[in-house]
Protein backbone atom coordinates (compact mmCIF):
# COMPACT_ATOMS: atom_id res chain seq x y z
CA UNK A 1 0.00 0.00 0.00
CA UNK A 2 3.09 2.32 0.93
CA UNK A 3 4.46 1.34 -2.30
CA UNK A 4 1.24 2.51 -4.17
CA UNK A 5 1.13 5.56 -2.24
CA UNK A 6 4.20 6.59 -3.03
CA UNK A 7 4.08 6.12 -6.76
CA UNK A 8 0.90 7.71 -7.21
CA UNK A 9 2.80 10.74 -5.41
CA UNK A 10 5.43 10.27 -8.01
CA UNK A 11 3.34 10.09 -10.67
CA UNK A 12 1.26 13.18 -9.56
CA UNK A 13 3.89 15.40 -9.26
CA UNK A 14 5.30 14.39 -12.55
CA UNK A 15 2.13 15.40 -13.93
CA UNK A 16 2.47 18.73 -11.86
CA UNK A 17 5.97 19.60 -13.85
CA UNK A 18 4.81 18.63 -17.52
CA UNK A 19 2.81 21.25 -17.98
CA UNK A 20 0.80 21.24 -22.01
CA UNK A 21 -0.42 24.35 -23.88
CA UNK A 22 -2.65 24.66 -27.09
CA UNK A 23 -3.35 26.98 -28.81
CA UNK A 24 -5.12 28.54 -31.77
CA UNK A 25 -3.66 30.95 -34.15
CA UNK A 26 -4.51 32.39 -37.69
CA UNK A 27 -4.87 35.35 -39.84
CA UNK A 28 -7.73 35.85 -43.03
CA UNK A 29 -6.57 38.20 -45.53
CA UNK A 30 -9.50 39.58 -48.61
CA UNK A 31 -8.89 42.29 -51.08
CA UNK A 32 -8.26 42.98 -54.94
CA UNK A 33 -5.49 42.48 -56.53
CA UNK A 34 -3.88 43.90 -60.25
CA UNK A 35 -1.06 42.01 -61.76
CA UNK A 36 0.83 43.70 -64.65
CA UNK A 37 -0.75 42.15 -67.45
CA UNK A 38 -3.99 44.26 -66.06
CA UNK A 39 -5.78 41.06 -64.93
CA UNK A 40 -7.74 41.81 -61.81
CA UNK A 41 -8.62 39.07 -59.00
CA UNK A 42 -10.16 39.01 -55.38
CA UNK A 43 -9.24 36.69 -52.69
CA UNK A 44 -5.89 36.92 -50.43
CA UNK A 45 -2.90 38.72 -50.93
CA UNK A 46 -0.36 35.64 -50.83
CA UNK A 47 -0.61 32.21 -49.23
CA UNK A 48 0.21 32.13 -45.53
CA UNK A 49 -1.98 35.47 -45.01
CA UNK A 50 -5.18 33.22 -44.87
CA UNK A 51 -4.53 30.60 -42.18
CA UNK A 52 -4.69 28.44 -39.40
CA UNK A 53 -2.60 27.13 -37.07
CA UNK A 54 -2.87 24.64 -33.82
CA UNK A 55 0.02 24.40 -31.90
CA UNK A 56 0.85 22.54 -28.41
CA UNK A 57 3.97 22.31 -26.09
CA UNK A 58 4.34 20.65 -23.45
CA UNK A 59 7.33 21.26 -20.60
CA UNK A 60 9.42 18.44 -19.27
CA UNK A 61 11.11 20.15 -17.17
CA UNK A 62 14.96 20.78 -16.83
CA UNK A 63 14.33 23.18 -19.98
CA UNK A 64 13.06 20.39 -22.26
CA UNK A 65 10.28 21.47 -24.11
CA UNK A 66 8.33 19.02 -26.89
CA UNK A 67 6.10 21.03 -29.52
CA UNK A 68 4.12 19.95 -32.72
CA UNK A 69 2.09 22.44 -34.82
CA UNK A 70 -0.58 21.86 -37.71
CA UNK A 71 -1.12 24.86 -40.13
CA UNK A 72 -3.90 25.19 -42.70
CA UNK A 73 -3.41 27.51 -45.70
CA UNK A 74 -6.12 28.44 -47.65
CA UNK A 75 -8.11 30.81 -50.42
CA UNK A 76 -9.52 33.38 -48.43
CA UNK A 77 -12.18 33.65 -51.99
CA UNK A 78 -13.54 29.94 -51.95
CA UNK A 79 -11.49 28.38 -48.59
CA UNK A 80 -9.47 25.73 -51.67
CA UNK A 81 -6.04 24.50 -50.77
CA UNK A 82 -3.47 26.84 -52.94
CA UNK A 83 -0.44 24.66 -52.37
CA UNK A 84 1.16 22.11 -53.80
CA UNK A 85 1.66 18.72 -52.40
CA UNK A 86 4.98 18.24 -52.93
CA UNK A 87 4.47 14.55 -53.15
CA UNK A 88 2.02 14.35 -56.06
CA UNK A 89 2.39 17.79 -57.62
CA UNK A 90 -1.12 18.18 -57.35
CA UNK A 91 -3.37 21.01 -55.28
CA UNK A 92 -6.47 20.00 -52.51
CA UNK A 93 -4.64 16.83 -51.48
CA UNK A 94 -2.73 17.77 -48.12
CA UNK A 95 -4.54 18.88 -44.88
CA UNK A 96 -2.05 21.15 -43.51
CA UNK A 97 0.26 22.83 -45.72
CA UNK A 98 2.83 22.55 -42.58
CA UNK A 99 3.32 20.38 -40.15
CA UNK A 100 6.65 20.59 -37.55
CA UNK A 101 7.79 19.09 -34.46
CA UNK A 102 10.34 21.02 -32.23
CA UNK A 103 12.31 19.79 -28.83
CA UNK A 104 13.97 22.98 -27.14
CA UNK A 105 16.55 22.30 -24.47
CA UNK A 106 19.30 24.06 -22.94
CA UNK A 107 21.52 22.64 -26.09
CA UNK A 108 19.04 24.05 -28.90
CA UNK A 109 16.25 23.46 -30.80
CA UNK A 110 15.62 20.63 -32.96
CA UNK A 111 12.48 20.89 -35.77
CA UNK A 112 11.20 18.29 -38.10
CA UNK A 113 8.81 18.30 -40.72
CA UNK A 114 7.51 20.81 -42.98
CA UNK A 115 7.82 24.39 -41.87
CA UNK A 116 9.26 28.12 -42.46
CA UNK A 117 12.64 27.59 -41.84
CA UNK A 118 15.47 29.92 -40.82
CA UNK A 119 15.94 31.23 -43.98
CA UNK A 120 12.11 32.07 -44.49
CA UNK A 121 11.24 33.40 -41.04
CA UNK A 122 14.10 36.21 -41.17
CA UNK A 123 12.92 39.75 -41.38
CA UNK A 124 14.96 40.76 -44.18
CA UNK A 125 12.19 42.13 -46.64
CA UNK A 126 9.86 45.04 -45.92
CA UNK A 127 7.55 44.00 -48.87
CA UNK A 128 7.53 40.13 -48.10
CA UNK A 129 6.87 37.38 -50.59
CA UNK A 130 4.21 38.92 -52.47
CA UNK A 131 4.07 40.27 -56.32
CA UNK A 132 5.13 43.49 -54.80
CA UNK A 133 7.70 42.54 -53.13
CA UNK A 134 11.70 43.70 -53.99
CA UNK A 135 12.75 39.72 -52.90
CA UNK A 136 12.13 37.36 -56.13
CA UNK A 137 13.77 34.80 -54.21
CA UNK A 138 12.52 35.06 -50.35
CA UNK A 139 10.24 32.57 -49.95
CA UNK A 140 11.48 29.99 -52.97
CA UNK A 141 13.38 27.70 -50.18
CA UNK A 142 12.09 28.93 -47.32
CA UNK A 143 9.94 25.92 -46.34
CA UNK A 144 10.13 22.44 -47.72
CA UNK A 145 9.22 19.08 -46.81
CA UNK A 146 11.35 16.80 -44.96
CA UNK A 147 13.37 19.14 -43.34
CA UNK A 148 15.72 18.78 -40.54
CA UNK A 149 16.73 21.77 -38.78
CA UNK A 150 19.25 22.87 -35.68
CA UNK A 151 19.38 26.29 -34.08
CA UNK A 152 21.71 26.70 -31.21
CA UNK A 153 21.24 28.90 -28.30
CA UNK A 154 22.08 32.46 -28.45
CA UNK A 155 25.75 33.51 -27.80
CA UNK A 156 26.45 37.15 -27.27
CA UNK A 157 24.05 37.95 -29.48
CA UNK A 158 24.48 35.00 -32.22
CA UNK A 159 22.70 32.21 -33.03
CA UNK A 160 23.97 29.35 -35.65
CA UNK A 161 21.95 26.86 -37.86
CA UNK A 162 21.80 24.36 -40.40
CA UNK A 163 19.26 22.69 -41.74
CA UNK A 164 18.84 19.83 -44.65
CA UNK A 165 15.76 18.92 -46.43
CA UNK A 166 14.82 15.28 -48.22
CA UNK A 167 15.22 15.62 -52.23
CA UNK A 168 13.46 12.48 -52.07
CA UNK A 169 10.17 14.43 -49.76
CA UNK A 170 10.27 17.00 -52.67
CA UNK A 171 9.47 15.16 -56.18
CA UNK A 172 7.86 19.03 -56.57
CA UNK A 173 7.81 22.32 -55.07
CA UNK A 174 5.13 22.28 -52.56
CA UNK A 175 6.12 25.97 -51.64
CA UNK A 176 4.52 26.58 -55.31
CA UNK A 177 6.50 28.96 -57.88
CA UNK A 178 9.05 31.41 -57.17
CA UNK A 179 12.29 32.78 -57.90
CA UNK A 180 12.93 30.69 -61.15
CA UNK A 181 11.41 27.63 -60.16
CA UNK A 182 8.16 26.44 -61.49
CA UNK A 183 5.91 24.18 -59.16
CA UNK A 184 5.44 21.88 -62.32
CA UNK A 185 8.37 20.54 -62.60
CA UNK A 186 8.94 16.67 -61.59
CA UNK A 187 12.10 17.12 -59.73
CA UNK A 188 12.77 13.30 -60.12
CA UNK A 189 12.33 12.79 -63.34
CA UNK A 190 15.08 12.98 -66.41
CA UNK A 191 15.11 13.81 -69.84
CA UNK A 192 11.22 15.01 -69.50
CA UNK A 193 9.86 18.26 -70.60
CA UNK A 194 8.93 18.67 -66.74
CA UNK A 195 12.40 18.04 -65.38
CA UNK A 196 14.28 20.71 -63.70
CA UNK A 197 17.57 18.98 -63.07
CA UNK A 198 19.25 16.22 -63.90
CA UNK A 199 21.27 16.51 -60.24
CA UNK A 200 18.89 16.07 -58.10
CA UNK A 201 20.60 16.73 -54.41
CA UNK A 202 19.41 17.24 -50.76
CA UNK A 203 19.18 20.71 -49.76
CA UNK A 204 21.50 21.57 -47.57
CA UNK A 205 22.37 25.17 -45.73
CA UNK A 206 24.17 26.59 -43.00
CA UNK A 207 23.91 30.26 -41.33
CA UNK A 208 24.19 32.71 -38.67
CA UNK A 209 21.42 35.16 -37.04
CA UNK A 210 23.05 38.27 -35.07
CA UNK A 211 21.12 40.44 -32.68
CA UNK A 212 22.03 43.33 -31.09
CA UNK A 213 19.52 46.23 -29.40
CA UNK A 214 18.25 47.81 -33.11
CA UNK A 215 20.51 45.63 -35.28
CA UNK A 216 19.83 42.32 -37.07
CA UNK A 217 22.02 40.49 -39.44
CA UNK A 218 21.63 36.87 -41.45
CA UNK A 219 24.15 35.72 -43.15
CA UNK A 220 24.13 31.75 -44.72
CA UNK A 221 24.91 29.36 -47.61
CA UNK A 222 23.21 26.85 -49.67
CA UNK A 223 22.63 24.35 -51.87
CA UNK A 224 18.98 23.81 -53.20
CA UNK A 225 17.15 20.44 -54.37
CA UNK A 226 18.65 21.04 -58.25
CA UNK A 227 22.36 21.62 -56.88
CA UNK A 228 22.09 25.14 -57.73
CA UNK A 229 24.80 27.38 -55.23
CA UNK A 230 23.33 30.76 -53.62
CA UNK A 231 24.54 32.84 -50.85
CA UNK A 232 22.92 36.06 -48.99
CA UNK A 233 23.85 38.40 -46.22
CA UNK A 234 21.32 41.05 -45.03
CA UNK A 235 20.79 43.37 -42.23
CA UNK A 236 17.93 45.81 -40.84
CA UNK A 237 18.74 48.40 -38.10
CA UNK A 238 16.31 50.52 -36.42
CA UNK A 239 16.78 54.10 -36.26
CA UNK A 240 13.20 55.17 -34.58
CA UNK A 241 11.89 56.87 -37.50
CA UNK A 242 12.71 54.53 -40.01
CA UNK A 243 13.27 51.03 -39.93
CA UNK A 244 16.22 50.05 -43.06
CA UNK A 245 16.41 46.58 -44.68
CA UNK A 246 19.60 45.82 -46.85
CA UNK A 247 20.94 42.54 -48.39
CA UNK A 248 22.47 41.18 -51.41
CA UNK A 249 21.54 37.39 -52.84
CA UNK A 250 24.30 35.68 -55.01
CA UNK A 251 22.85 32.86 -57.43
CA UNK A 252 25.87 31.24 -58.41
CA UNK A 253 24.43 29.16 -61.39
CA UNK A 254 21.57 29.17 -63.25
CA UNK A 255 17.82 27.82 -62.15
CA UNK A 256 16.65 26.30 -65.42
CA UNK A 257 14.31 23.75 -66.64
CA UNK A 258 16.27 20.79 -69.12
CA UNK A 259 14.49 20.11 -71.97
CA UNK A 260 16.20 18.37 -74.66
CA UNK A 261 15.53 18.33 -78.42
CA UNK A 262 13.25 15.93 -79.50
CA UNK A 263 15.23 16.45 -83.36
CA UNK A 264 18.43 15.04 -80.89
CA UNK A 265 17.25 13.34 -77.91
CA UNK A 266 17.34 9.52 -78.77
CA UNK A 267 16.56 5.97 -76.78
CA UNK A 268 17.21 2.02 -77.75
CA UNK A 269 14.36 0.36 -77.98
CA UNK A 270 14.11 -3.35 -76.57
CA UNK A 271 15.67 -4.45 -80.04
CA UNK A 272 18.66 -2.57 -79.55
CA UNK A 273 17.48 -0.35 -82.45
CA UNK A 274 18.07 3.72 -81.71
CA UNK A 275 15.01 5.30 -81.60
CA UNK A 276 13.09 8.54 -80.65
CA UNK A 277 11.44 8.33 -76.51
CA UNK A 278 8.69 10.40 -77.82
CA UNK A 279 7.16 10.31 -74.23
CA UNK A 280 10.31 11.13 -72.68
CA UNK A 281 11.15 14.63 -74.53
CA UNK A 282 9.32 17.42 -75.57
CA UNK A 283 10.76 19.57 -78.52
CA UNK A 284 12.03 22.94 -77.30
CA UNK A 285 14.22 25.55 -75.76
CA UNK A 286 14.73 25.50 -71.82
CA UNK A 287 14.43 29.33 -71.27
CA UNK A 288 11.92 28.85 -68.50
CA UNK A 289 14.57 29.44 -64.70
CA UNK A 290 16.97 32.04 -63.70
CA UNK A 291 19.90 33.11 -64.55
CA UNK A 292 22.91 33.28 -62.04
CA UNK A 293 23.10 36.83 -60.98
CA UNK A 294 23.75 39.05 -57.95
CA UNK A 295 20.39 41.09 -56.31
CA UNK A 296 20.63 44.21 -54.14
CA UNK A 297 17.63 44.86 -52.10
CA UNK A 298 17.34 48.49 -50.11
CA UNK A 299 14.18 48.68 -48.47
CA UNK A 300 12.90 51.39 -45.74
CA UNK A 301 9.54 51.41 -43.09
CA UNK A 302 8.09 54.59 -41.85
CA UNK A 303 6.05 53.92 -38.75
CA UNK A 304 3.64 57.55 -38.17
CA UNK A 305 1.12 56.48 -35.54
CA UNK A 306 -1.19 53.86 -36.58
CA UNK A 307 0.61 53.69 -40.04
CA UNK A 308 3.66 52.30 -41.90
CA UNK A 309 4.78 53.21 -45.01
CA UNK A 310 6.81 51.21 -46.60
CA UNK A 311 9.63 51.73 -49.89
CA UNK A 312 12.34 49.18 -51.07
CA UNK A 313 13.97 49.00 -54.42
CA UNK A 314 15.28 45.86 -56.46
CA UNK A 315 18.29 45.52 -58.83
CA UNK A 316 19.70 42.71 -60.68
CA UNK A 317 23.12 43.36 -62.15
CA UNK A 318 22.72 40.90 -65.27
CA UNK A 319 20.01 39.63 -67.28
CA UNK A 320 17.77 36.93 -65.05
CA UNK A 321 16.25 35.63 -67.96
CA UNK A 322 18.30 32.56 -69.22
CA UNK A 323 17.45 33.25 -73.28
CA UNK A 324 18.57 36.66 -73.12
CA UNK A 325 22.00 38.24 -73.11
CA UNK A 326 21.92 41.76 -73.94
CA UNK A 327 21.04 43.28 -70.72
CA UNK A 328 16.82 43.75 -71.60
CA UNK A 329 16.33 41.55 -68.60
CA UNK A 330 18.54 43.03 -66.21
CA UNK A 331 15.78 43.46 -64.06
CA UNK A 332 14.92 46.57 -62.04
CA UNK A 333 11.79 46.49 -59.55
CA UNK A 334 10.44 49.51 -57.01
CA UNK A 335 7.97 48.60 -54.65
CA UNK A 336 5.68 50.87 -52.41
CA UNK A 337 3.03 50.13 -49.46
CA UNK A 338 1.31 51.26 -46.37
CA UNK A 339 -0.76 49.86 -43.83
CA UNK A 340 -3.32 51.06 -41.12
CA UNK A 341 -3.92 49.45 -37.59
CA UNK A 342 -7.11 49.81 -36.42
CA UNK A 343 -6.17 47.48 -33.86
CA UNK A 344 -3.52 45.10 -32.22
CA UNK A 345 -5.74 42.75 -34.44
CA UNK A 346 -7.04 44.39 -37.91
CA UNK A 347 -5.25 46.30 -40.32
CA UNK A 348 -5.85 47.67 -44.25
CA UNK A 349 -3.07 47.14 -46.63
CA UNK A 350 -2.00 48.81 -49.49
CA UNK A 351 0.98 47.35 -51.84
CA UNK A 352 2.37 47.88 -55.05
CA UNK A 353 5.00 48.02 -57.66
CA UNK A 354 6.65 48.61 -61.09
CA UNK A 355 9.25 46.45 -62.50
CA UNK A 356 11.30 47.37 -65.51
CA UNK A 357 13.32 45.10 -67.93
CA UNK A 358 11.30 42.25 -66.73
CA UNK A 359 10.49 39.36 -68.54
CA UNK A 360 7.18 37.49 -68.88
CA UNK A 361 9.56 33.87 -68.16
CA UNK A 362 9.98 34.94 -64.61
CA UNK A 363 6.23 35.89 -64.68
CA UNK A 364 6.06 33.37 -61.43
CA UNK A 365 8.73 35.23 -59.58
CA UNK A 366 6.98 38.60 -59.93
CA UNK A 367 9.96 39.70 -62.23
CA UNK A 368 7.71 40.13 -65.28
CA UNK A 369 7.77 44.27 -67.00
CA UNK A 370 4.40 46.49 -65.54
CA UNK A 371 2.67 47.17 -62.42
CA UNK A 372 0.69 45.43 -59.79
CA UNK A 373 -0.97 46.31 -56.70
CA UNK A 374 -2.69 44.83 -54.04
CA UNK A 375 -5.42 46.34 -51.57
CA UNK A 376 -7.69 44.90 -49.00
CA UNK A 377 -7.87 44.11 -45.19
CA UNK A 378 -6.14 41.57 -42.34
CA UNK A 379 -7.68 40.52 -39.45
CA UNK A 380 -5.67 38.04 -37.04
CA UNK A 381 -6.83 36.43 -33.90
Amino acid sequence: MKKTLVAIAALAAFGAQAQSTVTLTGSVNYGMASSTTKATSVGGWKGDRTQTTIAATEDLGGGLKVGVSAQARYNSNDGAVTYVNSATGAKSESLFEQTKVTIDSNYGQVSLGRFTNMMGVAPLHVLEDSAQSTASHQAANGRHSGQIQYVSPSLMGAKLWALSAKATSNKYLGAGTGAGYDAAWDLSATNAATNATTSRVDLNSYGVDYTMDKLYVQAYKMTDLMNTKQSKIGATYDFGIFKLFASQFDQKDNISQVVTSAATYKATDASGTTALDKAAVVAGAGTKGMAAHKATEIAVNVPYGQWNFQLGRFQANKDLDLAKTDGSTKTQKTGWGATYNFSKRTQAIYAASHTTKGSANLNSAGLASGRSQFVGLQHSY
